[in-house]
């Protein structure tokens, strides 16, 4: 008797499983998918294709678990088996996927996948592109040679290594000989009339083509081409904190970081507060405008580091690293940004951010916008109390050009770990604070 149960039982377990198995390996194949997982950029990504995998089996799990919670399936499996399942699941696709890897990155195969790339004309932006395709595994491409652009001669130079393959005007044998699958145009000064009859070859002939835009000299991640009414648009549109769902996370932070940061911080202003009034008696607290996002001014707070009317007679001058007006307790607090703790009512009242580029004074940025390139891209965002450039020791008298680099870098590869990391790096990092 015991047996035919046995029996029964087995045979109806078994009946459960392949529907479930059916169900939930469709289910976990279609948020791969959600997660653009399978997509041909992503084959030699190992990182993202791993997070991606831990996204999806976390996701997966949660909702399998709830799911027998909630219809109360006691017959088929215990929740502890879908901690089983996702556990199993994660290491059997890893290996996998690290073997399908360790396959695609044969040389062979990488050439094969590879798209071969003709460049009509060069600049120093296709320089970089053809670094980062020979350093890149994820970057399937390969130049394998340029041409000059119509009008004959290179406005930059293409390296000693790179073969110059003949003139324009042979561009359609050349692309059949070498087996191009794309063409690159860098020379954007070509007549457009040119380009046209460039654009339908590549099209009639099955190429690729795309355009090195020279236009934009700055956050040219976030170039996105949009169409209105039929007409194409180019332009920097998708920075990581264009698009709301990141806002909202980052204003969030920013609010319970801010509340956070002023109750702890009370105690250390009121303190160097009375060490600066008994110093240098008067105001304690300093106010200056600064500029924020979209060039909109606001009054930041400070504690004042510096004596009385320090700017009189110099005007809006940057502390320098021996500079005689600063208070002796001022050194101190400038190189620990003791003196800037009262920002937190700034970022609480949503004038700056916890992390973002540092605010400068309006009357440096006119300035500062027509000596240093590219300086006002940086207001893409609100300001913060600290920052990419400032961790890396780019503030105060420094190198405004490598500032404005690295300020770009933080707009165009924002995420919430970097702001993480910009906060926890300000504890240990002080490089130039004086």
């Amino acid at each position: 008797m015991g047996a035919v149960l046995d029996v029964r039982h087995h045979v109806m377990f078994s009946s459960m499983l392949t529907p479930w198995s059916v169900i939930g390996g469709a289910t976990f194949t279609w948020m791969m998918l959600m997660l653009k997982t399978y997509e041909v950029a992503n084959i030699y990504r190992m990182q993202r294709l791993l997070k991606n995998l831990v996204r999806s089996v976390v996701l997966w799990s949660v909702g399998i678990w709830a799911y027998i919670g909630f219809f109360q399936i006691t017959d088929f499996t215990p929740r502890l088996g879908v901690v089983y399942c996702a556990v199993t699941l994660v290491a059997f696709m890893a290996i996998w996927r690290l073997i399908s890897f360790m396959f695609l990155i044969q040389p062979s195969i990488k050439e094969k996948a590879s798209s071969r790339v003709i460049v009509v004309g060069w600049n120093e932006k296709v320089t970089s592109l053809r670094k980062a395709m020979r350093q890149d595994l994820a970057q399937l491409g390969e130049i394998i040679g340029c041409v000059p652009p119509p009008t004959g001669r290179f406005n930059t130079k293409p390296p000693y290594e790179v073969a110059v393959l003949g003139d324009y005007s042979a561009l359609p044998r050349l692309a059949g000989e070498c087996g191009a699958n794309s063409i690159i145009l860098a020379d954007c000064s070509s007549p457009s009339g040119e380009i046209q009859l460039l654009a339908k070859f590549c099209q009639r002939e099955l190429l690729g083509f795309q355009i090195v835009p020279e236009y934009f000299p700055a956050l040219t991640s976030g170039l996105q081409v949009q169409t209105l009414s039929g007409v194409p648009l180019l332009g920097v549109s998708e920075l990581p904190l264009d698009r709301t769902r990141n806002r909202v996370i980052k204003r969030a932070i920013d609010i319970l970081g801010s509340i956070v940061g002023m109750a702890l911080s009370a105690p250390i202003v009121a303190l160097f507060s009375l060490i600066v009034y008994i110093e240098s008696p008067g105001p304690v607290f300093y106010r200056q405008r600064r500029t924020s996002r979209a060039g909109r001014t606001f009054v930041i707070w400070k504690i004042r580091s510096m004596k009385m009317n320090a700017e009189t007679g110099t005007g809006a001058v940057w502390c320098k690293k021996e500079d005689d007006r600063r208070l002796r307790v001022g050194s101190f607090m400038r190189k620990y940004n003791v003196d800037e703790l009262p920002q937190f009512w700034n970022v609480f009242t949503g004038d700056m951010s916890l992390v973002g580029p540092r605010p400068e004074r309006p009357e440096l940025i006119e300035r500062f916008k027509e000596e240093i390139p590219n300086y006002n891209a940086r207001h893409e965002v609100r300001s913060g109390l600290t920052g990419w450039a400032q961790i890396h020791g780019l503030r105060g008298d420094t190198d405004l050009t490598k500032r404005i680099e690295a300020d770009l870098y933080y707009l165009e590869n924002w995420s919430v770990m970097l702001d993480l990391y910009c906060i926890a790096a300000t504890f240990f990092k002080n490089a130039n604070a004086h």
